[in-house]
């Protein structure tokens, strides 16, 4: 997942590796982390969900500039969205890279 956008130009990315790390990218500079068993899992199954296959590929509000971009590439897809609408199945899965995301 990449977030990109906002006021501030950010531009961070979160990659789910199959060995169970997580390399995060923040400002240029790249951070690689373990996920537990637990996490691992969770993460795996909202990446299964086979919901998402009806997600669209491109959702994005008009008119609202300051938002920030998710693209999300999984199971051989892209996803683009601002989360200016609610997609119950890619919700959750935003949420969870997002965890991995430092905070400033």
């Amino acid at each position: 997942m990449t977030i990109t956008g906002g006021f501030a130009g950010v531009n961070q990315e979160v990659v789910l590796r199959g060995d169970g790390t997580v390399r995060v990218t923040d400002k240029g500079a790249s951070r690689v982390r373990r996920t537990t068993a637990a996490q691992f899992r969770e993460l795996r199954l909202l990446l299964g969900d086979p919901a998402l296959d009806d997600v669209p590929s491109f959702t994005m509000g008009m008119g609202v500039y300051d938002s920030f971009q998710y693209t999300l590439r999984f199971g051989g897809r892209t996803v683009m969205t601002d989360r200016s609408g609610e997609e119950p199945a890619l919700d959750p899965l935003i949420d969870a890279l997002d965890d991995w995301l430092p905070r400033t």
